[in-house]
């Protein structure tokens, strides 16, 4: 199982907002996506290669986008959008997201490679969950986008320490990851891109009028999100950390 983590850090309506995103794919589709999304890319925004075009929330959900759609009807990059959902449907992807507003917790990642932030340790235990209930007999790996070296290093360190020091004889995360993550250029990575499009239109559930428009493109995240019981109670994973 291929799990795709993004972050972003936006202004929304008044505050700040910091968001992680994540999809989950079988990877035994994975090939067959990223074959759909370079077709989206090629006969939707002209691209000739796979790194051309490269569909991000930032470029995709842009007023100018919008304003398009209404005078003409239509915008190349909120078609693009409509069918990356329409591809990750087909292909069987579940979401995931943790966002946050608490000051003391927007950089998300933790600046100490001993210690993993309260955002990243959430989303951790909702892709266990899945593991655990839709996955069991398989192993995930945790993908990120590349950002700069030192950062990617710490981000690694924290994240393969984490699922090391707080596996026990009943909770052991290596029955269920790879403990080391991988990086990989967003722009030759369907599913980062992917993320990247998730983490980006969840931080806008922070305030839902700021962006009305952002509305039917966030219910696309929320139709895709994976849920499990826990007890009594249906989980879903997109959700909000203080």
């Amino acid at each position: 199982m291929l799990f795709f983590i993004d972050e972003t850090w936006q202004t929304v309506g008044a505050g700040q907002v910091g968001a992680l995103g994540a999809v989950a794919i079988p990877a035994s589709r994975y090939n067959a996506f990223c074959r759909a999304v370079f077709g989206i890319k090629a006969t939707v925004l002209g691209a000739t290669e796979m790194t051309d075009s490269e569909i991000k929330g930032l470029t995709c959900f842009t007023k100018a986008a919008f304003k398009r759609q209404a005078l003409h009807g239509d915008s190349y990059w909120l078609e693009a959008a409509d069918q990356l959902f329409d591809a990750l449907r087909r292909h069987r992807a579940r979401t995931f997201a943790i966002w946050t507003r608490n000051q003391a917790l927007l950089d998300l990642r933790n600046p100490h490679s001993t210690a993993l932030s309260k955002p990243y340790r959430q989303l951790l235990f909702d892709l266990r969950a899945y593991m655990r209930n839709e996955a069991g007999r398989r192993l995930g790996t945790l993908n990120f986008d590349e950002r700069a070296h030192r950062e990617d290093e710490a981000t690694a360190r924290a994240v393969s320490n984490f699922l090391v020091r707080t596996s026990s004889n009943t909770n052991r995360w290596d029955r269920h990851f790879l403990t080391i993550p991988s990086f990989t250029a967003s722009s030759i990575s369907p599913g980062l891109q992917a993320a990247d499009v998730v983490s980006y239109l969840v931080a806008h559930r922070s305030d839902r009028t700021a962006r009305p428009e952002l509305g039917p493109y966030i219910a696309r995240v929320v139709e895709r999100r994976y849920e499990y019981d826990r007890g009594a109670k249906r989980v879903g994973c997109l959700r909000e950390v203080v």
